[in-house]
């Protein structure tokens, strides 16, 4: 109920609006207070349309949000496959190159077994042949200590001399060339051992890094994972380069 300001009573015309709201409106009190409700109403719809736009861009960005982490969530796992299906291509590459390896360290053994057995061989006949010309020449010293006062078995035992010593020569020589060969053979099949060795090593140690990225690739975050793969890289390039 409004009451005057200055006689504080109440005006006669509210009374009938109480009664009546529309003749309200026909005092020049209710018209000013019609229009600013009216104006105050415009306000709170703008007031409500600005909410309205405000929640539905706070909507948008929210979806673009869970869509975004749901992009994230399938890249992550894309990743974390293309990783591990490399690294399982890369053992199994590395596991068909050592077996290569190790057959090729097996035919070279058995090469280096045939070389051996034929250079016991050859060594064999040269050290019946070494014998067999010592005998010869004892056997000729014989002779020629019989005729050596004689001048053709003097000459004659000259010769044979010299053709003894240049057949002990290129006996002697050919044995020291077969044994350069078998010792460049013994090194070659080292170092065959040792990249067979180092072959396993890096194996082994690709295969211990990705069997711990993939056990735990759901407790790591983005920056451990990339760390991860950071770590296996260089080893992958190692491997490849070796």
């Amino acid at each position: 109920m409004v009451v005057e300001q200055d006689k504080g009573k109440v005006f006669p015309g509210y009374l009938s609006w109480f009664r009546d709201p529309v003749t309200f409106s026909d005092t020049p009190e209710g018209s000013s207070r019609k229009r600013k409700d009216q104006h105050i109403i415009r306000q709170l719809e703008k007031e409500l349309e600005k909410a309205k736009a405000t929640i539905a861009r706070q909507e948008v960005q929210v979806q673009r949000g869970r869509n975004h982490q749901l992009e994230l969530q399938y890249v992550e796992g894309e990743l974390k496959h293309t990783e591990g299906k490399l690294a399982r291509f890369e053992i199994s590459r590395l596991k068909r190159d050592l077996v290569a390896s190790e057959e090729v360290v097996h035919y070279q053994k058995g090469e280096l077994k045939r070389q051996k057995e034929k250079f016991e061989k050859e060594r064999s006949c040269w050290m019946h042949l070494h014998d067999e010309l010592k005998l010869q020449s004892e056997e000729h010293k014989t002779k020629i200590s019989h005729y050596v006062d004689i001048e053709v078995g003097q000459r004659q035992m000259i010769i044979e001399r010299a053709t003894l010593r240049h057949q002990l020569e290129a006996s002697e020589e050919r044995e020291a060339l077969l044994r350069n060969n078998l010792s460049d053979h013994q090194v070659w099949l080292n170092n065959c051992h040792e990249n067979m060795g180092r072959a396993r090593r890096q194996v082994h140690q690709l295969a211990e890094q990705t069997s711990y990225a993939i056990k735990n690739h759901h407790r790591m975050n983005d920056a451990e994972v990339a760390e991860q793969a950071r770590a296996i890289v260089p080893h992958l390039l190692k491997v490849l380069l070796n």
